[in-house]
């Protein structure tokens, strides 16, 4: 064993000691916890006031916020059979929240609905249903030529998603994956153990078992390439492997005006910098904490404004931020936003602040772009893929080189600026059901070859694939 392998191991024993640990806390210092989240619940109270509506991916009850694709389904019967995407929204209609993933699993059934490409569906007990929202449940007969577009967060059902995989394969149809990314894999210290050793089943009894795999960027697509043939995992050997983009409209479901406490951040004269995303590990905000922490030391008279659910691994910086002295001042969290509270804050932040460690493909950074709305975002591939030149980058968790942008940000006064161009959710659901349909996928096909003889498959990528290695 390298030195390499020696402190990857010890990092993941550490980690799964510090997920025990994290449960055990919860249930010995309860008492704590309800002291902390009176005092927050009452900060939350003047922060929501007026922005219970629908959440654009930060948290709401989805009982409150049906999917769009509930109310366009039951009308939806225009693809026939033999023909359909049949969009799985198992996870989505299930879970309390509504983040990133559900987002674009809700977005990509409600246009397949409105195109007439297919409906979404959910699975149990290995058959497919269609869902409409309804208390009634109308099984899908699958026919040949269907195909199973697997868009949803599987992870914690993989042998269900299996079943349902075997079943479309012996009717005659496809399985695709849509990948958002492999970050549990690659990066597992980011995530609990318990959702680490759930994906990491996912990946080898589902996601390397597709027929055809779309990633949500191309960065991803590359490192689910460079994954299997590093770690020679049994792929597909007929799995076809491209990108597509997601769209954005962030507009399109905001209606009404905007908080009170957004509209006061808003209208203040101090300039704000504004991240979204769930609060977790890979999204750096400890880092973008940290690095207002010195701005605000240097002189730099800024706000931050985080809006993202609460997530996982966070306590630590939950504590932080509520205790923090700048707590309701120049430091501010939302934990949920309606659509009209986060436009709001689209449009009148003087930065996006994206200090991401990691990401399948930054939603924010397209969403920004639709008002205007310049980003700092850290150097990593997917961000460079989605910002290109018009946002303004520092070394991943270079916390003195993100302070120095917030500083350069606030010296300098908004102003027109050449950003990358917006795709709608139309368009890009059009680009994605386009590639499906014509198999049109940019990485081509894996070839594999028996190695030797001890029954071990080495990965041989194709032309196209070589040509982009």
């Amino acid at each position: 064993m390298n030195a390499h392998t020696i402190n990857s191991y010890i990092a993941c024993e550490l980690h799964k000691e510090i997920g025990e640990l994290e449960q055990r806390v919860v249930s010995l210092e309860s008492e704590r916890s309800v002291r902390l989240s009176r005092r927050f619940s009452t900060l939350r109270e003047r922060l929501l006031s007026g922005a219970r509506g629908a959440a654009i991916g930060r948290g709401v009850d989805v009982a409150a916020h049906p999917a769009p694709v509930e109310a366009e389904v039951r009308r939806a019967r225009a693809a026939p059979a033999g023909e359909r995407l049949l969009i799985d929204m198992t996870n989505t209609i299930r879970c309390e929240f509504v983040s990133g993933i559900q987002r674009v699993v809700r977005r990509i059934a409600a246009e397949s609905t409105q195109a007439g490409a297919g409906i979404g569906v959910v699975f149990e007990d290995g058959e497919l249903y269609a869902c409409d929202g309804s208390s009634q449940r109308e099984k899908v007969e699958i026919a040949a030529g269907d195909k199973f577009v697997m868009a949803d967060a599987a992870w914690h059902d993989a042998r269900g998603c299996r079943r349902v995989m075997d079943e479309v394969s012996r009717e005659g149809g496809m399985n695709i994956l849509i990948l958002h990314d492999i970050h549990p894999l690659l990066y597992p210290g980011l995530f609990h153990p318990q959702n680490v050793e759930a994906f990491s089943v996912w990946f080898d009894k589902v996601a390397i078992a597709s027929d055809a795999l779309v990633a949500v960027s191309r960065s991803s697509a590359e490192e689910f390439l460079d994954y299997v043939i590093a770690s020679g995992k049994r792929v597909n050997p007929a799995m076809r492997i491209g990108w597509s983009h997601p769209g954005a409209d962030v507009d399109a479901d905001a209606e009404g005006d905007a908080s009170e406490q957004v509209a006061a951040i808003c209208a203040s004269e101090t300039p704000f910098f504004l991240s979204v995303g769930t609060l977790e590990p890979k999204k750096g905000y400890s880092i973008s904490l940290d690095a207002f922490e010195r701005a605000w030391a240097s002189g730099v008279d800024a706000r931050f404004v985080m809006v993202g659910r609460r997530g996982w691994n966070t306590r630590a910086l939950e504590r932080r931020i509520l205790s923090h002295a700048e707590f309701g001042r120049r430091l501010f969290w939302l934990d949920a936003v309606g659509g009209a509270d986060l436009t709001h804050l689209y449009r009148h932040a003087h930065r996006l602040v994206a200090a991401s460690v990691a990401e399948g493909f930054g939603l924010p950074l397209v969403e920004a772009t639709h008002f205007g709305l310049q980003a700092i975002a850290s150097d990593i591939p997917v961000f460079r893929e989605v910002g290109g030149d018009a946002a303004t980058y520092f070394d991943v968790a270079d916390i003195d080189g993100l302070a120095a942008r917030i500083g350069e940000a606030c010296a300098r006064r908004n102003g027109l600026v050449s950003l990358p161009r917006r795709r709608s959710w139309r368009d890009a659901a059009a680009g994605l059901f386009e590639l499906i349909r014509h198999e049109d996928y940019q990485f081509g096909s894996f070839a594999w070859r028996l190695a030797g003889s001890d029954g071990q498959y080495e990965a041989e990528p194709t032309r196209a694939l070589r040509a982009v290695s």
